[in-house]
C-alpha cells in the first residue's frame, strides 16, 4: 500500500473513531493497525494532530465572536465523509473511505493464511493469486490462479463473491474452497451452499445452488456437480495442512498433484501411468514418495535435473 493510501485509511479510521466504533470495526481496526508498522505510525500521527487541532478550536471557542456575526467550529469535523483535516498548516482532502484493493499470493510450495477485515478467513494453496476487496457495500475476491479455501462471516447485506473465469461464486453462509487452472474451476463445499453463476449468460442459463458435500467442476460453458463423501471432502482440502492424500488415484494422477508443489517435477512413462496408489504424503517431500514407489513397486526412479523420471 502507498503512504498516500496509508494515510487515507488512517484518517477514515479516525473518522469512524470520532463518531464511535462498534466492537466489529473495532476488531477491524485492531487488525489493520497490526498488519504494519506503517499502518500504526500513520494511525499515531493522525491522531496526535488532531488532538492538537481540536486543542486550538477549544481555545479558539473562548473568544468572544465578532458582533457581526457566530461563528460555530464543529468539533466532530470527521463525521461527514467529505471533511477537511488541518495538517502541519496545509489541508489534505479526504474522501469517503474505499479501502484499496489487496493483492495476496503465494509462490510454489507456498501457503498463507489471509484474515480480511470483515473477519472472513482465507487460505491460499501453491502458487495462488488473489485480489480481494472488502468495502462498507460489498466483498470480492477475484481468483486469478491456485486455490483458495473461504470460512466466510456471513452477511446477507454484503454477499460475498468469488469470482473465477467465467464463473461467480457467492457465499450462502459457508465453508468453500475455489480451484482455478485457465477455464477450468472446481468449487468443494465442506459447509452450507453455495450459488454458482455463469457471468454473461442467457436467459437459458440458471444459477446453481451447490450445497456441503458436493462440488461442482466447470470447464467453459460445461458444469458438472458431483456429491462426495465427507471423507474426500476432506481429502480434497489436506493441502491446508501441508499434506496430499490419494484413495486409489493413478499414479499420474498422483504425479500432477505433487508437480503443483514442487519445483522438480515428476514424471510417469509408460504402463507405470496406471498404477493406483493411496495414502497420505507430505506435499513439499517429493523425495521421500519417490523413494516408496520405487521400494513399493519397484519401479525405476532417475534424476533428470528438474525432473525426476518413474518408470518400470
Amino acid at each position: 500500500m502507498s503512504a498516500e493510501k496509508t494515510e487515507e485509511t488512517a484518517a477514515a479510521w479516525m473518522a469512524r473513531e470520532d463518531r464511535g466504533l462498534t466492537s466489529e470495526e473495532q476488531d477491524a481496526l485492531d487488525l489493520w493497525l497490526e498488519q504494519s508498522s506503517l499502518n500504526k505510525v500513520a494511525y499515531l500521527r493522525l491522531k496526535a494532530t488532531w488532538h492538537r487541532a481540536d486543542r486550538l478550536a477549544a481555545l479558539k471557542s473562548m473568544r468572544p465572536p465578532p458582533p457581526e456575526r457566530r461563528v460555530w467550529l464543529p468539533r466532530m469535523v470527521f463525521a461527514v465523509a467529505a471533511s477537511l483535516l488541518l495538517i502541519a498548516g496545509g489541508v489534505i482532502w479526504l474522501r469517503p473511505h474505499q479501502p484499496p484493493e489487496q493483492v495476496y499470493a503465494t509462490t510454489v510450495g507456498g501457503l498463507k493464511e489471509v484474515r480480511l477485515v470483515d473477519g472472513t478467513r482465507m487460505e491460499l494453496n501453491t502458487n495462488t493469486r488473489v485480489h480481494a476487496n472488502v468495502t462498507a457495500t460489498g466483498r470480492t475476491v477475484t481468483l486469478d490462479s491456485g486455490e483458495a479455501y473461504f470460512d466466510v462471516v456471513h452477511d446477507a447485506r454484503r454477499p460475498f463473491t468469488v469470482y473465477a473465469g467465467n464463473r461467480r461464486i457467492t457465499d450462502l453462509g459457508t465453508k468453500f474452497s475455489v480451484f482455478r487452472d485457465g477455464d477450468d474451476v472446481r468449487v468443494t463445499v465442506r459447509e452450507g451452499r453455495v450459488r454458482v453463476d455463469i457471468l454473461k449468460n442467457t436467459a437459458l442459463d440458471t444459477p446453481l445452488v451447490a450445497e456441503q458435500g458436493h462440488q461442482v467442476i466447470t470447464k467453459g460453458g460445461e458444469t458438472l456437480v458431483l456429491a462426495k463423501p465427507e471423507q474426500d471432502i476432506a481429502n480434497d482440502l489436506s493441502w491446508r495442512s501441508g499434506m496430499l492424500v490419494f484413495n486409489q488415484q493413478t499414479l499420474s494422477e498422483a504425479a500432477d498433484q505433487f508437480n503443483r508443489y514442487n519445483t522438480r517435477h515428476i514424471v510417469v512413462e509408460g504402463n507405470a501411468r496406471k498404477i493406483r496408489i493411496g495414502g497420505s504424503f507430505k506435499a513439499d517431500n517429493v523425495d521421500v514418495f519417490v523413494l516408496l514407489l520405487h521400494r513399493g513397486f519397484g519401479l525405476s526412479v532417475n534424476e533428470q535435473g528438474d525432473r525426476i523420471v518413474v518408470s518400470h
